[in-house]
């Protein structure tokens, strides 16, 4: 994982530690993340999205009768449609868009982390 993406990555999911997350969350930490380190925020939204789906910490999906559903599909289809659709709401979907789930793999990942900064 590349070191920029850490602390962003924890951000995510702690907050998905309760419940799911909306992706318009993922979009404003990396907005606040390029307000403070400058880049453009759709990139690191890209490859947030990326690293969390890849390192299988976070599952992005809908909301549906059974409640969270996981797309089933490629990483990088997964992240075209989370860009196209992004697009499509001038990357402010206000909730509109899809959700975020942690695996059990981020929830391990952040209980580590926390027991790390713990010492």
């Amino acid at each position: 994982m590349r070191p920029h993406l850490v602390t962003l990555v924890e951000e995510v999911l702690a907050e998905g530690d309760e419940d799911w997350v909306m992706v318009d969350f993922l979009i404003g930490v990396a907005e606040e993340h390029v307000s403070a380190q400058g880049g453009d925020f759709k990139s690191v939204s890209l490859e947030l999205l990326k690293t969390l789906l890849e390192e299988e910490l976070m599952e992005i999906g809908e909301l549906g009768e059974t409640g969270f559903e996981a797309w089933e599909c490629p990483v990088e289809e997964s992240v075209e449609r989370f860009r196209e659709g992004s697009e499509r709401y001038a990357w402010k979907p206000m909730g509109a868009l899809w959700w975020l789930a942690n695996t059990s793999k981020g929830e391990q990942w952040l209980k580590a982390r926390h027991e790390r900064e713990r010492g």
